[in-house]
């Protein structure tokens, strides 16, 4: 395929700054593959493997290390890592034959960890409505990133098409997003999602040996792997809950990539000899969920005045040296023509908050803020920093750092904070995904959106990139805005901890790359 000859002409972009000396030193075994080990340090793992189930900032990062899309997203396309560019992956080709439907053409070279090549039947498996977008998928976060597909049939052993109920024209992203992750068809519905979470199996660079929920992931490499041989031998994933830990342990020697640090960890890594700290702003959104149906917060005056208190430049500043980006409403860059460089930021006016809280005639009452100990880095801090703000408007919010999501999720909810992946670069997600009527603030935290909220993000869905796309989706996110079923805060910069010895790159997402061509030691 051009596609791998077109990598490794990347790769000397990708991986400029490597060291000249091995940064692992580590005894080796007579035989033993001379590759090195490669140990990452993280917040924590999902309880599952399962692609789609393992959606999240802390499942993503894995399981991209073990599954392929059916097309790429080509992050290094520019300089920066934020790319757009759809390259081939499991698709070596795929063409739209109109409005509804494309086509995609299977690559003959591609096979699974378990050796069996990859089929246009499984790939039909993997997008099909018994799995992902059915009534009762066995999936059931399935529908959420799903397209609005009327079929997907394998109409040949190497070819599949892709049919929508209405247009779509972001179906070629959404086919190189985390809801194309393939699975094999058959050893899928022998184990069932819950069984195949725990006993993965995909096409990726590396395939799993140990999987302990809360604790490790142990991968290896996947020497068949089309895009060519990995180039670590063995990956470990290990949780590290505390950041400074994770910091630590880089510097020790520990751990050779410690994820989610923060701006205060950077004092720490100055100066060091061996290691140094990288970054991406990324395409994802801290945010705040409001529970629409609670007292107080079924008042919309009440979910205006938490949004007009935060003051995010001062929480972006004091907790993120200001490296983390405010957007200018719930929009990125990425959207390209739908995006709105002079669309008004989100607004900070506690003089008005306090004037809502007193037309809503808020007696004092406690609201619940419920959080998990920075699963998102800053969560906790950023949280205790509104707590000031909400106060200072005559606002009650009690902050309960709880163990887990079930937790958190259980009844008398009221507020819980979030973060929004922007899973493909496109003005369909997430306002019509997250928070559109399939999404979690309309089915279980009780937003009650507006009819022409849902009506207008069916038509963004539907709608060709233009001029009439960019009016409707700006009038969406002013709707938003305007009903208050949430809090976007910023957008927040991923820093990673380095061994200056590994040419390695982050993105502006949540993956972490580690494919031939971004990884690299010296």
């Amino acid at each position: 395929m051009t596609f791998i000859n077109r990598r490794q002409a990347l790769q000397g972009l990708a991986l400029t700054g490597a060291a000249a000396a091995l940064p692992f030193p580590r005894a080796l075994a007579q035989g033993q593959d001379p590759r090195p080990e490669l140990r990452i340090a993280v917040q924590g793992l999902a309880p599952t493997l399962e692609p789609v189930n393992a959606i999240s900032n802390v499942g993503n990062r894995v399981t991209n290390a073990l599954f392929d899309t059916l097309i790429r997203r080509d992050f290094f396309s520019n300089d920066s890592g934020s790319g757009t560019e759809l390259v081939p992956a499991i698709a070596k080709s795929w063409k739209r034959e109109d409005e509804r439907t494309v086509v995609v053409s299977i690559a003959d070279n591609v096979r699974f960890h378990n050796g069996d090549a990859v089929s246009a039947a499984d790939v039909a498996y993997s997008l099909s409505a018994e799995r992902l977008w059915g009534d009762k998928p066995l999936v059931p976060r399935g529908p959420l990133f799903s397209a609005a597909f009327e079929s997907v049939e394998a109409i040949d052993g190497r070819t599949v098409r892709f049919r929508t109920k209405a247009p779509d024209f972001s179906l070629e992203k959404r086919l190189a997003s985390w809801i194309a992750w393939v699975v094999p068809e058959k050893l899928y519905r022998a184990l069932g999602p819950e069984q195949f979470g725990l006993k993965p199996v995909g096409t990726g660079p590396y395939k799993l040996v140990e999987f302990h929920p809360g604790d490790r992931v142990v991968l290896e490499a996947f020497d068949d792997y089309y895009l060519g041989k990995p180039t670590a031998r063995r990956i470990t994933f290990q949780v590290v809950p505390e950041v400074a830990t994770r910091a630590a342990g880089l510097i020790s020697g520990e751990y050779d990539i410690a994820c989610a640090l923060t701006p205060d960890n950077l004092v720490q890594l100055e100066g060091q000899p061996d290691v140094e700290a990288r970054s991406s702003v990324i395409e994802n959104v801290h945010l705040l969920v409001y529970q629409g149906d609670a007292r107080w917060l079924s008042d919309k005056r009440i979910r205006q005045a938490l949004n007009l208190a935060i003051d995010r430049k001062l929480i972006v500043d004091a907790l993120w040296a200001g490296k983390a980006v405010i957007p200018n409403g719930f929009q990125i860059p990425a959207y390209g023509a739908d995006f709105d460089p002079g669309r008004p930021p989100f607004r900070y006016d506690p003089e008005k908050a306090r004037a809502l809280v007193k037309e809503a005639g808020y007696d004092g009452e406690p609201i619940s803020y419920r959080t998990l100990n920075d699963y998102y880095v800053n969560s906790v801090a950023a949280a205790q920093m509104m707590q000031e703000m909400w106060k200072a408007i005559g606002l009650n919010v009690r902050l309960d750092i709880l163990e887990n999501w079930g937790q958190v999720l259980a009844p008398g909810m009221q507020i819980r904070n979030w973060s929004n992946g922007f899973q493909f670069p496109d003005a369909s997600i997430p306002l019509t995904s997250d928070w559109g009527p399939n999404g979690s603030p309309q089915q279980t935290h009780g937003w009650k959106a507006s009819a022409e909220y849902n009506a207008l993000a069916a038509k963004v869905r539907s709608l060709a990139p233009g001029d009439e796309r960019h009016k409707l989706f700006q009038q969406l996110a002013d709707l938003w805005e305007e009903e208050a079923p949430g809090a976007v805060l910023y957008r927040p910069v991923e820093i990673y901890g380095v061994r200056k010895t590994i040419g390695w790159r982050p993105v502006s997402f949540e993956f972490m790359d580690l494919r031939p061509y971004n990884l690299r030691f010296a």
